[in-house]
């Protein structure tokens, strides 16, 4: 019985909609870039990088710009009919800059940038999208948990302190609906539009990333170690 449900579970955990970091570049003391992907990892002794102690601090203020989607392939079902798509792919970079503002506004004070606004302190949040596929319901419904019509959602994130003038984190995202079916979840749609899922979902992930511990794992009001 317990393998049954060790099974059960890896599978829901394998189908669950989400976004996740492929590749990690840190900034090092001395203004350098260490890298981190796929390559780079393993189950028993994670990413093997090489940098020193300093790292970046924690911003007194985030600024996001909404990110550039003009080079990215922009695909899928996303409105109604295709008239529409054009639309729906310009007001795509403001949607996702909000929800950022959302997510990182847990970490310091955010706001989203205008067009000719430059940060002078704090952290400034940029990047590009690479792919926006909302994937195929019919496909979903039919056969969406073994991964057909499933969307995906891909980007480039780069974090700068503006303070130093450098560029402190920047990585790449992927992910989506996975093996969700007709019924979806909380982070997938099911039959609806996918790709507002995944934007939720890439800018809670992007929190994730840079708070350490987002579910304030040990934390205790009065007990103390002995």
């Amino acid at each position: 019985m317990k393998p049954l449900i060790a099974l059960l579970t890896s599978l829901l955990f394998c189908s669950c909609a989400d976004m996740y970091v492929t590749k990690t570049d840190v900034a090092g003391g001395s203004h350098s870039i260490v890298s981190g992907d796929a390559k780079d990892y393993d189950a028993k002794n994670g990413i093997r990088m090489v940098t020193n102690c300093r790292v970046a601090e924690p911003p007194k203020a985030i600024y996001v710009r909404p990110f550039c989607i003009d080079n990215a392939i922009f695909r899928g079902d996303h409105t109604a009919s295709d008239g529409e798509m054009p639309i729906r792919k310009a007001i795509t970079p403001i949607t996702f800059a909000g929800e950022l503002k959302q997510q990182l506004g847990k970490l310091a004070p955010t706001r989203i940038l205008k067009e000719d606004e430059t940060p002078r302190t704090g952290w400034l949040v940029e990047g590009e999208f690479t792919l926006v596929d909302g994937g195929d319901p019919i496909g979903r419904f039919f056969f969406g948990t073994f991964g057909v019509g499933r969307s995906i959602l891909a980007l480039h994130v780069r974090v700068t302190d503006v303070n130093k003038g450098m560029v402190v984190y920047e990585f790449d995202m992927a992910g989506g609906s996975r093996n969700q079916g007709r019924h979806g979840t909380v982070r997938a749609s099911g039959l609806g539009h996918a790709t507002p899922f995944d934007l939720v979902n890439a800018a809670e992930r992007i929190y994730l990333v840079l708070e350490p511990n987002a579910f304030r794992y040990g934390e205790r009001a009065n007990i103390a170690l002995q």
